[in-house]
């Protein structure tokens, strides 16, 4: 049996505007060249802590603790987590006399556990959330430029700066590099942020997926609460500024009240684990001396000392009125992070600095922009230069060696920055004495 020809009006449906949008959507996933080599220099970044430690493995036949971060309380507490999940699935603190409650129920921290109790070594179990952390970040902050910023190069060059951008002794918190040696958890919660932007922007304006950016929220918020807390204000900032430029002012009754619907819903979810870890705070003693423990920070000025040269040019695109609620939200976050270091001072949050985390991302689109708003003709090429200099400062190569402080200081390493890798007689003194001791 013969099959008969397309008709011309399926000719029609299939060069119509989905087929358009198909490919359209392919273009934007096809991978650059350029972004693949960017994408390959921050995962060689992120291994550098692990790549020395295994250097001093191997030359000096030192051991390796498992640990892969400049602090290694930190490393260990998440170590220490994920061997009580491995037993409870909620987890306690190890690091007291007394017992205390398994209380602490974090996602990735259970699933490592469980491959814990599956045989896997907790260093192990630990370290495989460090690709899924880079590449996350990777794809989402690549997924919010280009939402944001037109051209090839210009979205190259945001990139770039959104995942290096440091200068003036940059603090850790405030580099996204630094939170691949050792602080998965608090990178896949950037890129769960990141993403949750990106899905509630496209959900705002199609009116599909409106349940991606409250599971991301949900996600970031959960895995580490600075992020849930900027993600609530910057959505609640970017719908305020969206309004006030009358972003929206052509949509009807019904697209407004759908938005209304996934503003309330995204705030309302990402919300839910800030609520669980207020709880904690209240009920467990521990977790209430960790947050006063930690809430105190550096100063203000300290704080915004190496992001001026990016501050000064993104400064530029609060110029002009965002067309977009992604824009709109871009130009929030910045008072969002503040808010929440604010919030933390204040008392009522832990680690203050943990708002900045990220923080390159909407400076560096905002930069961009507002060097494209200028009319680059009439601008001097030495200030230019000048410019593009104070940009690329970065710190110094001996602030990333592992014991080292903060660039220019010489005073000896810290104790609990230099047991990455420990002696074979410190590992013997620490090995478990089988024999039987008797008691007087």
């Amino acid at each position: 049996m013969a099959l008969a020809p397309p008709s011309e009006a399926s000719l029609d449906i299939a060069t119509g505007p989905d087929l358009e949008r198909a490919a359209a959507r392919r273009r934007r996933l096809r991978p650059d060249p350029l972004e693949l080599l960017v994408l390959v220099l921050f995962a060689a970044v992120s291994s550098w802590v692990l790549a020395l430690d295994l250097y001093q493995v191997i030359a000096h036949g030192r051991v390796w603790t498992g640990t892969d971060g400049l602090f290694i309380a930190d490393q260990m507490q998440y170590l220490a987590w994920i061997r009580d999940a491995s037993h409870h699935v909620l987890a306690s603190d190890l690091f007291v006399i007394n017992q205390t409650p398994h209380d602490y129920l974090q996602p990735a921290v259970a699933i490592s556990g469980g491959l814990t109790a599956l045989g896997v070594a907790p260093w192990l179990s630990l370290l495989l959330w460090k690709p899924v952390a880079v590449v996350g970040g990777f794809l989402a902050v690549r997924a919010y430029v280009r939402r944001l910023i037109q051209g090839r190069y210009a979205r190259l060059a945001a990139l770039v700066l959104a995942l290096f951008f440091g200068s003036f002794g940059t603090l850790g918190d405030e580099w996204l590099p630094f939170w691949s040696w050792g602080y998965p958890f608090g990178l896949m919660a950037i890129a769960a942020m990141v993403a949750g932007l990106v899905a509630y922007s496209r959900a705002r304006q199609r009116g599909t997926g409106m349940w991606q950016a409250p599971v991301l929220g949900l996600l970031a918020s959960w895995l580490h609460p600075w992020q849930g807390e900027t993600l609530i204000l910057v959505v609640l900032g970017g719908e305020l500024l969206a309004a006030v430029a009358r972003s929206d002012e052509k949509d009807g009754g019904v697209v407004l009240r759908r938005r209304l619907l996934l503003c309330a819903g995204t705030v309302l979810v990402t919300a839910l684990p800030l609520v669980y870890y207020g709880i904690l705070d209240r009920a467990d003693v521990v977790w209430r001396l960790g947050r006063i423990g930690t809430s105190n920070g550096w100063g203000f000025s300290g704080v915004m000392e190496s992001l001026i040269p990016l501050f000064v040019v993104a400064a530029l695109s609060y110029r002009r009125r965002p067309r977009s609620f992604l824009a709109a939200a871009t130009l929030a976050w910045p008072l969002a992070a503040l808010g929440v270091y604010g919030i933390s001072i204040a008392g009522l949050g832990a680690t203050p600095l943990h708002a900045f985390a990220g923080i390159t991302i909407p400076l560096a689109v905002l930069a961009v922009r507002g060097i494209q708003s200028l009319p680059l003709a009439r601008l001097p090429y030495r200030r230019l230069a000048a410019l593009a200099a104070a940009l690329l400062a970065r710190r110094r190569p001996d602030a990333l060696l592992p014991g080292n402080g903060c660039a220019g200081d010489n005073r000896p390493p810290h104790l609990h920055r230099r047991l990455f890798v420990v002696g074979p007689e410190l590992q013997a003194a620490l090995r478990p004495d089988l024999q039987p001791v008797q008691v007087a």
